[in-house]
């Protein structure tokens, strides 16, 4: 057995569209329970008001939630209007996420250069190879290369995260005196 009012607004209340209901009947389908419809709306009704407030809003695009379209068309504007801002913050820290992933994916590949540049010096001294040696030479050459290249690259992505970092602060001050963060 089942409340399906209860089961409306509990799914409201968490954003998702009056069509989740088909999901709660081929699940309730296995064990002959069939929803009750009038009641479920109702439900759903109900929790598309608690849910479409501007300070939900908000929570929901800051986090990167998807908006299922369920508010009334009364609620729906101001609802928006927070959620793309909440948006605008998650987006940034999106950026800043990955760009720190890009730094730290660069100093791990120096790092391996730097590794791989230690043991060829190694087999250099220790090769009696006139070609093994001119080999691991040139080799080295590459991958002075690939560090100078990465060190640019990391170079620029740190000064693109500050910027971002930045835009962060003044975005979040903006939605501290909108009210949104308290």
């Amino acid at each position: 057995m089942a409340d399906w009012y209860l089961k409306g607004l509990d799914d409201a209340s968490a954003g998702y569209a009056a069509d989740r209901v088909i999901d709660h009947g081929k699940a309730c389908a296995k064990v002959n329970v069939v929803p009750n419809m009038r009641d479920y709306r109702e439900g759903h009704a109900k929790g598309a008001r608690l849910y479409c407030v501007p300070e939900k809003g908000y929570r929901e695009g800051r986090r990167g939630a998807a908006y299922n379209g369920i508010c009334p068309m009364e609620l729906e504007d101001k609802f928006l209007r927070a959620y793309r801002d909440g948006q605008e913050l998650y987006s940034i820290q999106r950026n800043m996420d990955n760009l720190v992933n890009e730094i730290n994916n660069n100093n791990s590949r120096m790092d391996s250069s730097y590794s791989e540049i230690a043991r060829l010096k190694h087999d250099i001294v220790n090769s009696n190879s006139e070609q093994d040696r001119r080999y691991n030479m040139r080799r080295i050459d590459e991958l002075q290369d690939d560090i100078r290249n990465l060190e640019f690259n990391s170079g620029r992505a740190h000064r693109e995260l500050e910027l971002f970092r930045n835009d962060y602060r003044i975005v979040e001050d903006k939605h501290i005196r909108m009210g949104y963060i308290r």
